[in-house]
């Protein structure tokens, strides 16, 4: 994930192979488009834990607790070495590479798709109406301030410090 973010990806495709699995991918004729995307973890430990679909659906349960998103955990063929290349009519190359099912784990940490982006001004007044109006006064501002305080989002409330917490904000 982390090797993912520094590239700037907002998702990371993962494969567990094991141990002894051997990857030999020939540079001619690479395997189809996608695989060269996704990271290969090999740990004959996590393989026999994904193995498991129960396993699996407690890995995905801690992975939303941990605020990522879009988590798909499953069971995938992956190309591991090129079986034989063939020659189709046309002098075209059709390459067959040895596929193993092995546990994958995709995920990304974008915000949930539907929920809007942009901050809401709804209680913030404009400053663009007092440069018209020349009797309107700064105080208003502030009053409007006071009696519309700034909105606290309830993950700011579950981030803060617990001492900074107010008694009332806290979750039931």
């Amino acid at each position: 994930m982390v090797a993912s973010a520094k590239k700037g990806e907002r998702e990371c495709h993962i494969v567990v192979l094991t141990d002894e699995d051997t990857v030999d991918w020939d540079e001619d004729y690479p395997p189809p488009v996608g695989e060269e995307y996704s990271q290969i973890l090999y740990s004959s430990k996590l393989y026999r834990f994904f193995k498991y679909i129960e396993n699996r659906d407690v890995a995905k349960t801690v992975l939303k607790e941990r605020g990522l998103k879009n988590i798909r955990i499953g069971i995938e063929g992956y190309p591991t070495c090129k079986e034989k290349v063939k020659r189709r009519p046309g002098g075209r190359s059709e390459v067959i590479y040895n596929y193993v099912q092995r546990p994958f784990i995709q995920m990304s940490w974008e915000k949930e798709e539907g929920k809007s982006r942009h901050v809401d001004f709804q209680c913030v007044r404009s400053k663009s109406l007092t440069n018209l109006v020349v009797s309107e006064d700064t105080t208003e501002d502030q009053e409007v301030m006071l009696h519309h305080p700034a909105q606290v989002d309830e993950l700011d409330r579950l981030n803060a410090p617990f001492s900074q917490m107010n008694p009332n904000d806290l979750p039931e």
